[in-house]
């Protein structure tokens, strides 16, 4: 209940707080907007679906209305998208990109070890050099793709999309899943495969 004796003025009939009255504040400082929770990878490192998600489109008032399924009866399922055929393709956010048809060896200046002559060799620019010369061999196995760190400075570190980075133990092959990204030092690559036409 309010009370009768107290009478609220309009808006605007008292004058605001002098300067004198208000909270100090340093100069020069604006309070921050609060910042919601995020996950930030490491400075140069892309995360697997990067990507923003579209927004879902809204229906025009002027659109017919899709169908509505009789009750009781089981939607059909959408036709699912075949999987990619192609080869195994690294990729990454500067351009560099290369195919892995078998055995690749990549670094700043690869030169493989005797037990791995033949195989092809990839010189990927590294202006930091966080990448060692011949840092890591990448295989086509069985419809795998197997990621093997060959004893590099920096190691090789293989990121599933949605889970958390693996560090690989020098000279143990791992696989890199589709759409994983590998990390070679700081140079980070997203696992593809090409298109089947490409091969």
């Amino acid at each position: 209940m309010s009370d009768p004796d107290f009478i609220v003025p309009p808006p605007g009939l008292v004058p605001d707080a002098p300067e004198s009255d208000r909270p100090d504040r340093p100069e020069g400082t604006v309070r921050a907007e609060r910042a919601l929770p995020g996950f930030r990878p490491a400075p140069g490192i892309r995360p697997p679906s990067a990507l923003p998600i579209a927004p879902p489109s809204t229906p025009r008032t002027d659109e017919a209305a899709p169908p509505v399924a009789a009750a009781g009866a089981t939607p059909s399922p959408a036709p699912a998208r075949p999987a990619p055929t192609g080869p195994w393709r690294l990729r990454s956010a500067d351009g560099i990109e290369f195919p892995v048809h078998d055995r690749v060896v990549a670094g700043r200046d690869p030169s493989p070890p005797a037990w791995l002559q033949g195989v092809v060799v990839v010189a990927v620019p590294d202006h930091t050099r966080s990448m060692s010369k011949t840092h890591a061999l990448l295989e086509s196995r069985e419809g795998r793709l197997l990621v093997t760190d060959l004893d590099s400075t920096n190691g090789v570190r293989v990121w599933p999309e949605g889970e958390a980075p693996v560090d690989l133990e020098p000279g143990v092959p791992a696989e890199a899943p589709l759409d994983a990204v590998i990390l070679l030092g700081d140079v980070a690559f997203l696992v593809e495969r090409a298109p089947a036409q490409s091969v």
